[in-house]
Order: C-alpha cells, then structure tokens, then sequence
C-alpha cells in the first residue's frame, strides 16, 4: 500500500531508494545483520557475543519498526566511522548475488525517466549500487543520476544534507522533488523536511502504482 505524502507540486525530479524499493528487502535484511556482527568482532574488538546481541537489537527494530531503521545509522551510533563502514560493506556485503532481474523495475522506471528527471540515492557505495542495478537489468543507465555513499561525505540517509547533494546536482528546488523509498523516516521524510513530498512503498511490487500516480501529477499539472 502506498503511502503519499503531498505538498501540492508536481515532480521536476524524482528520488528513488534502493534497498528494498529496487529489490525486496528480505535479500538485505540477512545479509548486511550478518556483516554488522562479523564488523563489529573484527573493526572494535568486541566479544561475539556482544556483537550478537547488538545485531538482535538491529533485527528487531528491522522487525517491528522498518520505516524507522537504518543500518547505516545504526553502525554510526555504535562507534563505526562512515568510512570504516563503506570499507567493511564493499568488502563484505555483495547483496547483488541474491538480487534477480526483475522487467517490471526496468519498465516503470523507463516509464517515468521518459517524463522526468529520477536519481537513485543510495547509501551504498557507488560499486556496490551499480552491481544491484546491473543485477535488476536497469543499469546505472537506467537513472539520470546515481547518488551513493561516495558521494555525500559524512552525511549519509537519513541526514537531509545527502538529499542536498541530490538537489544540487540537478539545481532542483526541494519543493519540486518527490522521494520514493521504502522507509518513510530513511527515504521521505528527511527531503520532506527541506520541503519535498514522496511516496513510501513496500517494495518493488508498489512501483507500478507509485510510477502511475507521479505521472498523474505532471498530466494534471
């Protein structure tokens, strides 16, 4: 079920999520708990079963509050520099092994590509996003921009400064941007505080209906 979060504008870009809006997130959520605990014993020294704990931490919140949870965040909170982690991840995590083709993303993405402008923005690295992409058959190609960890410093999602670069690049106004992701505190809400809208979805299979409903509001506007 979607959830739209309006603020009376028609899209001049939109603002795609990756991990669970691209692919489902059951191919994430297993892999990166798996990475966070073998990070946390080899980068902190911390005993196994501690890490272990600290990842049953993370699994619930995945479990009982999605929208809310980030991975990133939460190795941040826990002493991880962004850039030990982006490290560890592109060494470690290769989420791209599990993901398959999926038309359907190819589709409504060219769909929407052909009436605006869409950037991905990812908290991956810019190697690991384009292996996920290349995997779903769309291609960093199939986006008019790719926004990865690389690229915003210090300042990774939820942090409304990596919705900044975004804006930046295309000279875009918040307040012309819609954001579609998976997590509506991760992906939405933080372009939603510079003034955006968006669209908060359950996975791939919301794609169509999200696709249809922007491109309804250029139509009508």
């Amino acid at each position: 079920m979607l959830e739209v979060v309006d603020n009376g504008s028609a899209p001049r870009l939109v603002v795609f999520d990756l991990d669970g809006t691209l692919y489902p997130r059951e191919l994430y959520t297993g892999l990166v708990l798996d990475v966070i605990g073998a990070m946390f014993v080899e980068l902190r020294g911390e005993p196994p079963d501690r890490a272990a704990r600290e990842v049953a931490e993370l699994r619930e919140l995945m479990r009982t509050d999605w929208s809310r949870t980030s991975a990133t965040a939460f190795v941040l909170a826990h002493g991880v520099g962004v850039d030990q982690w982006r490290e560890y991840r592109d060494a470690h995590l290769s989420i791209a092994d599990g993901v398959r083709p999926d038309e359907r993303v190819v589709r409504e993405l060219a769909r929407l590509r052909a009436v605006v402008p869409i950037a991905l923005l990812t908290n991956n690295t810019t190697g690991a996003a384009e292996a996920i992409l290349d995997r779903i058959g769309v291609g960093a190609r199939g986006f008019t921009a790719v926004v990865s960890a690389d690229d915003v410093g210090g300042r990774p999602k939820p942090d409304p400064g990596a919705f900044r670069v975004v804006l930046e690049r295309f000279g875009v106004d918040a307040r012309h941007a819609w954001g579609v992701g998976d997590r509506y505190d991760i992906d939405i809400k933080p372009l939603r505080e510079l003034g955006g809208a968006g669209i908060a979805v359950d996975g791939p299979a919301d794609l169509p209906a999200a696709v249809d409903h922007l491109v309804g509001l250029l139509s009508s506007g």
